[in-house]
């Protein structure tokens, strides 16, 4: 139900006001009028009744009935009486009179003389008694009845007092109106402004003045109110814009850490896990020369690794706090990109990539530092062969323009979204973060290569036309510049593809070759049956063929996640009572809480320590005998 307007209230009010005193006013006039009317007719009345008794006061003294006769009709003059009769004392009729023979009969006898004087209204007739006296003494009484007119002079003088009602309503209605728009129109604007400033969020709209002056200073007040408002909103807007800006900058920042330790503690704990491997197997017994030599170079190459990754966080951590400066001098940017290509066709050949080259015949010589311009190129190669799949094609290409030249990085891969494109440069980003992929890396490459290009006063592009359509990337290089002396950083090294088989009834699945190598060795000669895969479909196959006792997972797989492989084995019949351990880098608590609902039995994170799994595998072993 809507509430009524000022205006209609206004109105209302006024109208209302206006008839109750219209209607009180011609009640009162009304009442008064008719009193004073009546109490005239009787007075009239009253005084022809006293001529009557006057003038047959002797008739009654002398017993004189044709002269009080002749007294009653001379009545006949007040065309108002109706009937009338003189009464002795004792009540006797003494003469009477009507206007007509239908006209009702005076007063019965016997009543005259209880009534001395008689005044009364009924109906449409007044009756009249008056006495008549003589020397002061009541010889007997006159008795009067004649019609009135009140009520229709009532009904005159209402249908009077409506028409000036009716009349004033309308002329007060007018007037009202003109005082409505006086003072309820601008309070309207007033509104209608508030509800669109509402609306709009638009502090420079303002009500129009108004002509009464008391509502026109209300009006100036709004308008100075929403100056007000106006300024401090811009104010508080600005504020709100800076803190959410902030805000937002630390939330990013918060996760971006968050996100970076997570990651770090995965790519550190991944060559961590061979080189325990390897050392265990450096400690164990039965290891002979070719296994003592196999942990050496899973050592060496982790090591190397981990020395890599080391060395890319404080390079990053340099430029960006301006401590990096280049070892300049005249290079060959030819042979350094050649260097680059050959550190890069290793991982190419594992991952059956096709690398080509679109190099020019003579040297291009420039001003620069050449492991660092070998570090920008590996992590471009390095960073194309992670995100190619298998049978993709990955093309360089280097060309001269002008003053500058610009080498080319070309992939067919999984592409870049156009969202990523603009933040792939940032610092811990990355494109794809699936668990399906593996080791992802810090996503720091692509940041220190943009960096060191920048130090030699060039720059690195992206180009992608999303997902699924491969990525370029383009360096651009002065070919004259000169800088001040840097150390350089030795140059990227491969692991090689490592594959062995392992049955025991064990199944390892882990997509780092070295660790599920090293630990296939030290399983073995524990005496277990081991066979090793190193995506998450080839360990569901293998589990689905040839159900093993124990299934060791790591997490971050291609083809299938550990979590995914776990639920996939816990819901086949055939698996679903094999004992699953996760082996994987990912070791915060949500991960352990995670894997755990996935239908791991136990959780270790790399390096795995080989004494809790040595137990695990003894107590699995103990059961299946007990059980057999």
């Amino acid at each position: 139900m809507k509430s009524p307007t000022l205006r209609a209230q206004f109105s209302r009010v006024s109208m209302l006001t206006t008839t109750v005193a219209l209607l009180l006013s011609a009640a009162v006039l009304l009442l008064y009028e008719m009193t004073t009317y009546r109490r005239a007719f009787i007075e009239d009345l009253q005084t022809q009744a006293d001529l009557v008794a006057n003038a047959t006061a002797t008739a009654l003294e002398f017993d004189d009935a044709r002269v009080a006769q002749q007294n009653l009709e001379r009545l006949k003059q007040q065309p108002r009486i109706r009937a009338a009769a003189v009464f002795t004392a004792d009540g006797r009729p003494f003469a009477t009179w009507t206007v007509a023979p239908g006209e009702p009969p005076p007063l019965p006898p016997g009543q005259a003389p209880r009534m001395t004087e008689l005044r009364r209204l009924l109906g449409p007739t007044i009756e009249v008694v008056h006495p008549i006296e003589h020397e002061r003494e009541r010889v007997g009484s006159v008795y009067l009845r004649a019609t009135h007119d009140v009520w229709t002079k009532a009904l005159n003088l209402g249908a009077l007092l409506a028409g000036v009602m009716a009349v004033s309503l309308l002329v007060a209605q007018g007037v009202f109106r003109r005082l409505q728009r006086g003072v309820t129109e601008p309070l309207k604007r007033v509104a209608e402004v508030a509800q669109q400033v509402i609306e709009r969020r638009d502090w420079t709209l303002r009500a129009p003045d108004a002509p009464v002056r008391d509502v026109a200073q209300l009006v100036q007040a709004f308008n100075a109110m929403l100056d007000e408002v106006a300024a401090r909103t811009g104010e508080l807007e600005r504020e709100m814009g800076e803190r959410q800006a902030a805000e937002a900058g630390l939330r990013l920042a918060d996760r971006r850490k968050d996100e970076f330790l997570a990651t770090l503690a995965h790519e550190l704990r991944n060559p961590l896990a061979p080189i325990a491997n390897a050392a265990t197997l450096l400690r164990s017994p039965a290891a002979d020369p070719a296994t003592r030599e196999l942990a050496h170079s899973i050592l060496e190459r982790q090591l190397r690794q981990m020395v890599r990754l080391i060395d890319d966080l404080l390079d990053v951590s340099r430029v960006t706090t301006g401590k990096l400066s280049l070892h300049a001098e005249r290079i060959d940017l030819v042979a350094v990109l050649r260097h680059a290509i050959e550190l890069a066709e290793p991982v190419a050949r594992q991952q059956r990539l096709t690398l080509t080259a679109t190099l020019p015949p003579h040297p291009c010589t420039m001003q620069g530092d050449a492991a660092r311009l070998l570090q920008v190129f590996s992590n471009l190669l390095n960073n194309a062969c992670r995100y190619t799949p298998a049978g993709g094609a990955i093309e360089v290409a280097l060309h001269e323009r002008g003053d500058e030249v610009a080498v080319t990085v070309r992939d067919n891969g999984i592409g870049i979204e156009p969202a990523m494109q603009q933040r792939i440069f940032d610092l811990f980003e990355q494109a794809d973060k699936r668990l399906e992929r593996g080791n992802a890396g810090l996503g720091i490459g692509l940041t220190l290569a943009r960096q060191l290009a920048q130090l030699h006063g060039g720059d690195i592009t992206v180009e992608s036309a999303g997902l699924g359509a491969g990525a370029t990337f383009r360096v651009r290089l002065p070919l004259q510049r000169a800088n001040a002396a840097a150390r350089s950083v030795p140059p990227p090294a491969s692991p090689p593809e490592v594959r062995t088989g392992r049955p025991l009834r064990l199944l390892l699945a882990d997509d780092n070759v070295d660790f599920a190598d090293s630990l296939q060795h030290w399983l073995q000669g524990l005496g277990h049956q081991v066979k090793v895969v190193h995506d998450g479909k080839a360990a569901l196959d293998t589990a689905l063929a040839t159900r093993p006792d124990v299934a060791i997972l790591d997490i971050g797989m291609p083809g299938l996640n550990g979590y995914e492989l776990a639920r996939r084995l816990r819901a086949d019949a055939a698996t679903a009572g094999m004992l699953l351990v996760a082996a994987t880098g990912w070791g915060q608590r949500a991960d352990k809480e995670t894997a755990l609902q996935a239908g791991f039995d136990h959780h270790l994170v790399k390096p795995i320590d080989t004494d809790a799994l040595q137990r695990i595998l003894a107590r699995r072993s103990q059961a299946a005998s007990t059980s057999v």
